[in-house]
């Protein structure tokens, strides 16, 4: 018997036609299932601040809230920021890289980021959330397009599509170093027993400014629990993973901006909802404090676990939830340019030493900085060690910088200590000094060029630059080494001898300047050039240095000179060196003039020099500053 098709049976073209639908209809049930259950995740991170929290054990930090969170989160005892200010700080956390590893370094410069990398909202974006900003950026790198779905002032997780897991940022600025050196001012947190660091001197200024600090906590405090409120008048608290965070340490000098733990070490608490505790493992227990290793650079590895997404392989860090196996034995930290102010120093730390590598030992860590000096703690901590009431402890921030510092933190808190002379110590500090060299010729750091060879593109190989610096800390003690690495073809070898020639004069371990000085002072590389006519200002002649000072201005103002090497030659020049018609000179360039010589760079570079060329022709701004 033969079947006649009817017309309610189903031809060929109909089966396949439900098939599509029923395909599609089981691709969006199983991509709407998969989101959710992908955990929310809210970052909240605010501004300057170290574990000066009650959760941290700081009994006279007041901070309910966070205290409470503490409570039902893991808190990371040592987590480090890597970078001791925002900018650098900020690329490590969005990009899980090491910024000196692409040149994204220096406080404030603007590169690419490199065509492998993507950023960690780029990476959740492919993952199916909505990646929101509130606010703040402050990246080294050249934002791309679409990195966020909303980054502004009113950008929220509320804004998202209906049932897309999200990404939100909010950063609280009310901790910032801006916000606690305001005047007149009387804290709320009493001025008399308000922790005073060995390091700074225990004055009234220095006392309100670290009360103010703890009051500017306990405001953020408030901000943080408004934010979880909402968190919870939304119905998200069993469905959101949230971090907390200060993005390095406090705002006072000696703490922002340097490569101690006062700088580093920073607030790092995770509230993982029971009902994503299988995605963290036994690596996670709420109200615990964590002694594990963990810094900025794992923090994308880590959400990009939580949310279930591929980890790249070019990423530096590790989740903080990863198998001990893969836990850090070491953390690194890089201090460069701060604003308009040349350096070069890195950290590694292991669960109990700390070591430091300087490779600018004569630029001391209180070389004078315009922001910075805004601070009435750092006026007054300057001019008591003019006035020479500071101890020993207390001044060695205004003098030159050891080559190496090595602390045994179990015993040291506040490093003021230097055990990289004893002896007894030897051990330690090889092999923290091996492992950083390690690290830092692994990937390729770029700190040990000039900024000015990077911006045009000059250096050839990071590794040689890396080698070379490093033997310019080696061979202070060495009469002909630097001389033989400033008659040497490779430029960036000529450049580190003179480096270390530099230290040495500093340090008096000799006291003759070598003939070799005064060719290297007109090398084909300006940037060498600025290098010896720094050595001939400071140590030569009168005659040599009245010369030299009117050559390094020369390259600061010359029509033909870059902008790397105009900021060089203007850190080179000590203002109460120059005779009165160069400051007259220098207080005659226009002000647009000034900002011209970063005409050809991002606007991120266009202050520091006219701040630089303003410090030098008023040479009392300092003294009346302070």
């Amino acid at each position: 018997m033969t079947m006649r098709a009817t017309r309610n049976s189903a031809s060929p073209r109909r089966i396949q036609w439900i098939s599509f639908v029923l395909l599609i209809y089981g691709i969006c049930l199983n991509t709407h299932i998969r989101a959710a259950d992908k955990p929310n995740i809210l970052w909240i991170s605010c501004e300057d601040t170290g574990q000066q929290l009650g959760c941290y054990g700081d009994a006279y930090s007041r901070t309910p809230y966070l205290d409470a969170f503490s409570k039902r989160s893991q808190r990371f005892l040592n987590c480090w920021s890597n970078a001791p200010v925002c900018a650098p700080a900020r690329t490590t956390i969005i990009t899980g890289l090491f910024p000196p590893s692409f040149g994204a370094q220096h406080m404030r410069s603007e590169v690419s980021l490199p065509a492998f990398a993507k950023t960690l909202p780029e990476q959740l974006h492919e993952a199916g959330y909505y990646c929101s900003n509130n606010s703040k950026e402050d990246y080294n790198f050249r934002k791309r397009s679409g990195m966020w779905d909303d980054s502004s002032q009113k950008a929220h997780w509320r804004n998202r599509p209906k049932n897309k897991p999200f990404f939100s940022v909010f950063n609280l600025q009310i901790t910032h170093e801006s916000q606690i050196r305001k005047r007149p001012y009387k804290p709320a947190h009493p001025t008399d027993s308000v922790p005073i660091p060995p390091y700074h001197p225990d004055t009234p200024d220095v006392r309100i400014d670290w009360a103010q600090y703890y009051d500017r906590i306990t405001e953020m405090d408030s901000q943080f629990q408004r934010i979880l409120d909402q968190l919870e008048d939304d119905g998200l608290t069993e469905s959101t993973v949230v971090f907390f965070f200060g993005d390095h340490g406090s705002g006072m000098p000696r703490s922002k901006r340097w490569l101690y733990e006062s700088g580093l070490r920073v607030p790092m608490l995770v509230h993982v909802p029971s009902k994503f505790l299988s995605i963290v493992g036994a690596n996670y227990q709420a109200d615990f404090g964590s002694p594990r290793l963990v810094s900025f650079l794992d923090l994308t590895p880590t959400v990009l676990h939580l949310a279930g997404a591929t980890r790249p392989p070019y990423l530096h860090g590790e989740s903080f939830f990863a198998d001990d196996s893969r836990a850090h034995s070491t953390l690194v930290g890089f201090r460069d340019r701060m604003d308009e102010r040349v350096d070069c120093s890195r950290a590694i730390r292991d669960h109990r030493y700390l070591y430091i590598r300087n490779f600018f030992p004569y630029r001391p860590q209180g070389a004078y900085l315009a922001y910075m000096f805004q601070t009435p703690t750092t006026k007054d901590w300057y001019r008591a060690y003019i006035e020479g009431r500071l101890d020993k402890v207390q001044s060695k921030f205004w003098e030159i910088k050891d080559v190496e510092e090595l602390y045994d933190l179990s015993v040291d808190p506040y490093q003021v200590n230097n055990l990289a002379d004893n002896p007894a110590h030897e051990a330690q500090r090889k092999e923290l000094a091996n492992s950083l060299k390690q690290w830092m010729l692994g990937h390729e750091d770029t700190g040990c060029v000039p900024e000015d060879w990077l911006l045009q593109n000059k250096a050839d190989s990071m590794k040689s630059a890396i080698e070379f610096a490093w033997q310019s800390g080696d061979i202070i003690d060495s009469i002909e080494r630097p001389e033989a690495m400033m008659a040497s073809p490779n430029p960036m070898e000529r450049y580190w001898g003179l480096i270390a020639l530099h230290s040495q004069l500093l340090q008096k371990r000799r006291t003759v300047i070598p003939a070799s000085v005064t060719s290297s002072s007109v090398d084909r590389e300006t940037v060498i050039a600025i290098a010896a006519l720094e050595i001939l200002a400071k140590f030569g002649s009168p005659e040599q240095a009245s010369k030299a000072n009117d050559g390094l201005v020369q390259i600061a103002i010359g029509d033909k000179s870059t902008w790397g090497a105009r900021l060089l030659a203007l850190n080179a020049i000590e203002a109460d060196t120059l005779n009165p018609s160069t400051q007259k000179s220098l207080q005659e360039i226009p002000e647009a003039r000034r900002k011209a010589w970063a005409q050809d760079l991002p606007s991120r570079y266009a202050e520091y020099l006219p701040r630089l060329i303003g410090q030098l022709s008023n040479p009392k701004s300092r003294e009346n500053n302070e």
